[in-house]
């Protein structure tokens, strides 16, 4: 550089030019807008799954770098998580203008593919200890298949299996959340958020008269302005439903000391009850009356093991109210219409009289033991009974059992209907000693909840018209083998390694 030269001088920045590729983006984008448009106009159906894949094509260019760093375990322990929750909201989160594609399907779809998959790759055997309980449930499926040789109708038969096989993939999805603690929590929350979904919409129905198109009550004349079903078909799901819900919130006085989730406790209880008063079902509260009366024999010894003073005086404040406000109820003489569909002495008059609703019980009980006698007590095959009710000269023109002891029996027959039972009776036996001794207060609190809830299904079971593909009961079954799965995985975790036959400790250590 010579000495007379000026220091030197920063490059002006160069502007970017206009490339030939930013007209072809440009004009590509333009046209599959076009496109698109045009197909989701004339061709809904496929212009959607053209747009579905488009997007996902998108999202592996712009994201492959991050997608290829994910773990495919934790994709799918997510997808497990969501599922019970998904299976919960059902066909209400359906696609505009589909409602046969909703939330719970496409979730499944991705967990089963992404899941065999996995299970393909994987060497070591998933975290799963409760194989012995979930036995009779797997012959249960299985009785059923052979009961597609005599089922009159093979159609419905297939139907009604693949329904089964649905429900029980989300029980084993449910059941897999008891791998690890951390997923069980997750799994809490969503099922916290979907219940704050489902009592938030009664809100919605009982204050503006909205309902989802999955409400037998959506765009119906009904003598009951006042019924809420949420995302359920009827008052008597979502009765159900609430039941199913109502020892979990009672367990959670007697299980934390946060202000907070109490608050949250109450508030759920207190929105639960607003809505439970307005489906009118005796069944359920009869049942969410059996959980309460047991959660008195299970938590009367456990004492220092629960929650502070005032929670236990608070949790059990709240059970009294449950009994009485049930026992008016039953007995009430309001003139309310809401209320007096409660009264228990109406169905006993109606079943008397030979009418109305404890007429229509009476009978579908005693056909539901004719059907199964009929069939030399083999049953008369997967799906059959409802047909069978519903037609010939002494149709009581419904189509469902409400009963669902009964839909095991008279479809199943003895032998399905004992295998059932041996699986709800080995859930329940396998819970109650988690809920009283377990060391770990979450896994108590869980199985305590769940060892109620189960409780009240022995009532609760006449509610649903059909429980088959009543997606509650499946999730509770999942979460009751979740619970138990978590405590004896727990348990083995805790337990001291013991060296093997011929090697050291270090090398027992080193193996483990």
């Amino acid at each position: 550089m010579s000495a007379g030269a000026g220091p030197p001088t920063a490059a002006a920045p160069t502007r970017r030019r206009f490339t030939r590729a930013d007209v072809g983006l440009i004009a590509a984008g333009a046209g599959l807008t076009v496109l698109f448009a045009v197909a989701l106009t004339r061709r809904p159906l496929q212009g959607l799954v053209l747009l579905v894949v488009l997007a996902v094509v998108a999202l592996v260019l712009l994201y492959r770098g991050r997608l290829a760093r994910v773990e495919v375990g934790a994709f799918l322990a997510v997808g497990l998580v969501v599922l019970p929750a998904a299976a919960l909201l059902g066909p209400s989160f359906a696609i505009p203008g589909f409602p046969q594609v909703f939330l719970f399907r496409i979730v499944l779809a991705l967990v089963v593919a992404v899941g065999v998959t996995y299970l393909v790759v994987r060497r070591a055997p998933l975290p799963f200890a409760a194989t012995d309980v979930l036995s009779p449930l797997a012959l249960w499926l299985a009785w059923l298949f052979v009961g597609i040789a005599w089922s009159p109708s093979k159609a419905i038969a297939f139907n009604y299996i693949a329904i089964v096989v649905t429900m029980v993939a989300l029980v084993l999805a449910t059941a897999a959340a008891g791998g690890s603690r951390r997923r069980l929590r997750w799994l809490g929350y969503a099922l916290i958020l979907a219940y704050g979904f489902v009592v938030g919409f009664t809100l919605l129905e009982a204050r503006f008269g909205i309902r989802l198109p999955t409400s037998r009550l959506s765009n119906a004349v009904t003598s009951q302005p006042y019924a809420v079903t949420s995302v359920f078909v009827n008052q008597n799901d979502l009765a159900t439903y609430l039941a199913f819900c109502w020892p979990f919130m009672l367990c959670a006085f007697f299980f934390t000391r946060k202000a907070s989730w109490l608050a949250l406790d109450a508030l759920f209880i207190l929105v639960g009850a607003a809505a439970f008063v307005r489906t009118g079902s005796r069944s359920s509260l009869v049942a969410a009356g059996v959980s309460t009366v047991a959660a008195a024999f299970l938590f009367r010894h456990l004492g220092a093991r629960l929650s502070a003073r005032t929670g236990k005086l608070l949790g059990a404040t709240v059970a009294i109210v449950l009994v009485v406000a049930a026992a008016y109820l039953l007995f009430n003489n309001s003139q309310s219409d809401m209320l007096r569909q409660f009264r228990l002495e109406a169905l006993l008059s109606q079943a008397q009289a030979g009418k109305g609703s404890g007429d229509i019980r009476t009978n579908l009980t005693s056909r539901g033991l004719e059907i199964a006698g009929g069939s030399f007590l083999l049953g008369v095959g997967p799906g059959q009974a409802e047909g069978i009710i519903s037609s010939g000269i002494n149709a009581l023109g419904i189509s469902n059992l409400h009963n669902w002891w009964f839909e095991t029996y008279a479809d199943g027959g003895l032998v399905g209907f004992a295998l059932h039972l041996v699986f709800f009776l080995l859930l329940l036996l396998t819970l109650w000693p988690i809920a009283r001794r377990d060391p770990d207060a979450f896994t108590r609190y869980l199985a305590s909840g769940t060892v109620l809830a189960l409780l009240g299904w022995t009532i609760g079971a006449v509610g649903p018209s059909s429980s088959v593909g009543f997606a509650p009961v499946w999730i509770l079954y999942g979460l009751g083998l979740a619970v138990i799965s978590r405590s004896r995985l727990a348990a083995a975790e805790r337990a001291p390694a013991l060296p093997e036959s011929g090697r050291g400790v270090e090398g027992a250590g080193a193996g483990a």
